[in-house]
């Protein structure tokens, strides 16, 4: 059978041309999408008048018995399908006869893809927003959970302040609730119906869009039709999200492998969400978190590629967009699959209390020496300065903050007096902390009500 195009040819690609060419190997993904927009499609046709009312019934049940085939796994594609649409269109026509020739009436496959693309990112970012709440409110819990528990804080991966580690993965939560706004925020701009639109210029039959409009639920019609063909913002959109959610996963999945070593020995993973080594029998790997650490890269070259794919193509259509889809399902897969992995290892987390502030240097203490001298008038740059003499020489002779004499502190600065020796006390000196968003007990669990008030609500709706 010839392509749906071939009219105007006198023989058939090449093999390796046709290999080249078609699309249909990736993009038959998108047959449930195709066959909801053909449907709404030919309603449009029946009322602009190409189809009966009876025509355009068959043409519904044969969509939806092919829309049974593709579910049953029962649909067999043939040689001349060189895509998805070409496809059901193929199988319309077998199964109503020269009537289901009649549907791409005024229609062009540029808008079909634009179109299908929509509706599967309309789902694709709906399910984003719902796994990113799951993982928050796995994280929200074991934050929950974590409240008591106090360990150093790191930065330059050199310890910092003592911080609760409820507070600490209460950071992940906000992360997350930027990345599922973000994800909700673009909903709006998926919900814009390009069908109608034609190759370029508009379609030449009189389409009711408003129509087409209601009947897929998009919150708006393209109102250009050389934008609505081109556009591929809204996938950029999408996978500039994925890779920033990615990117966050990555940065706390950084700091649980480390803390899962036996260096630091802060956390266990799992059983269900490690490996072992073919060679060390020891060995407890932490993949899941390294997997995701190294998936982010996927997302971030897949949005690259959707850039610069872009980048100087000519409007309004070019057979260049046909390589935006694998990038795209690409990145939503990976997101998928890692925010659903990442979610099983917060939930099933160990946390080894015994160790977390094993090796903790008292230096972390070192600010809080500070903050007591500026308490008793001491300008902080002149305080910074006194401390810091203080743990050099501590560092220099092997001794802790707290080891140092009151003679000895007092010829460095009278200001000094027993008060010193109560600040090396962890919980007193994450009480310190006690503003909004800091690390006292009352501000995390501030954080933990805000949490769940933001759980409850969201701006998440399908259009």
């Amino acid at each position: 059978m010839p392509k749906l195009w071939g009219g105007r040819f006198t023989k058939g690609v090449s093999r390796l041309m046709g290999e080249f060419n078609d699309s249909l190997p990736f993009d038959k993904r998108l047959w449930s999408e195709e066959i909801e927009a053909s449907t709404a499609y030919s309603a449009a046709l029946a009322k602009a008048g190409v189809f009966t009312k009876s025509e355009q019934a068959k043409v519904a049940k044969a969509l939806r018995e092919i829309s049974k085939e593709f579910a049953d796994n029962r649909f067999r594609f043939k040689p001349e399908d060189e895509d998805i649409h070409t496809a059901i269109e193929r199988r319309l026509v077998e199964k109503i006869g020269d009537t289901g020739k009649k549907i791409h009436t005024g229609r062009s496959r540029n808008e079909q893809v634009a179109t299908d693309e929509r509706l599967f990112l309309r789902t694709a970012n709906s399910m984003a927003v719902d796994l990113i709440r799951e993982l928050q409110s796995s994280v929200r819990e074991l934050a929950a959970k974590t409240t008591g528990d106090i360990l150093p804080s790191y930065t330059h991966l050199q310890q910092a302040q003592l911080v609760r580690l409820g507070h600490y993965f209460m950071s992940l939560f906000f992360m997350l609730q930027n990345d599922r706004v973000r994800f909700e925020d673009l909903t709006p701009r998926i919900g814009v119906l390009p069908l109608g639109s034609g190759a370029v210029a508009g379609s030449t039959i009189k389409l009711d869009r408003e129509l087409l409009r209601r009947e897929l639920d998009f919150a708006a019609l393209t109102p250009n039709s050389i934008a609505a063909v081109s556009d591929r913002d809204f996938m950029a959109d999408f996978m500039y999200a994925a890779s920033q959610t990615l990117i966050h996963l990555s940065r706390f999945a950084e700091d649980l492998i480390m803390w899962s070593s036996t260096e630091f020995a802060f956390v266990e993973l799992d059983d269900a969400y490690s490996t072992g080594s073919s060679m060390m029998p020891q060995k407890k790997n932490p993949d899941s978190l390294e997997l995701i650490r190294g998936k982010v890269s996927r997302t971030i070259a897949n949005l690259n590629s959707l850039l610069i794919l872009q980048k100087g193509l000519p409007l309004t259509y070019a057979k260049d967009l046909q390589e935006d889809k694998e990038p795209l399902f690409d990145s939503v897969d990976t997101l998928f699959s890692s925010i659903r992995v990442f979610t099983g290892v917060i939930s099933t987390l160990k946390i080894r209390r015994q160790n977390l502030m094993r090796n903790t240097d008292d230096s972390i203490y070192a600010t809080d020496v500070a903050d007591y001298l500026v308490e008793r008038g001491v300008p902080f740059r002149e305080a910074h300065k006194i401390v810091g003499r203080l743990v050099l020489s501590g560092s220099e002779n092997g001794r802790r903050l707290r080891d140092f004499t009151r003679n000895e502190l007092n010829s460095i600065s009278t200001l000094f007096d027993d008060g010193y020796y109560k600040i090396f006390d962890p919980e007193l000196s994450v009480e310190r902390h006690d503003v909004y968003g800091g690390t006292s007990l009352k501000r995390v669990r501030e954080q933990i009500a805000l949490a769940g008030k933001m759980l409850a609500t969201t701006k998440h709706h399908r259009r």
